[in-house]
């Protein structure tokens, strides 16, 4: 279940990044498909063309994965990227 989500636009390429975090909890019925315990899954989405998704981290608690993607984040708005405010 999506917990938090930020987009990002840069301003002189066609590129939007999408920033998740998800909250996994294991299926029990399907072994092998997955973490074992529940925790939060931070990805990535570069949206254009196609969307790429890459896996950012998997972590047990939600203050460590809203860091990661905070972190993440800057490194984007190093980039020059710059949030995108959902609109009203």
């Amino acid at each position: 279940m999506l917990v938090f989500r930020e987009q990002y636009e840069h301003p002189s390429q066609a590129s939007r990044v999408r920033l998740n975090v998800y909250e996994y909890q294991p299926d029990t019925k399907v072994t092998g498909m997955g973490p074992r315990e529940a925790g939060y899954l931070v990805t990535e989405d570069r949206v254009g063309t196609v969307t790429v998704v890459s896996t950012l981290g998997f972590f047990p608690g939600q203050e460590e994965a809203l860091a990661s993607l905070r972190a993440r984040a800057r490194e984007l708005q190093a980039q020059r990227y710059r949030s995108l405010i959902p609109a009203a």
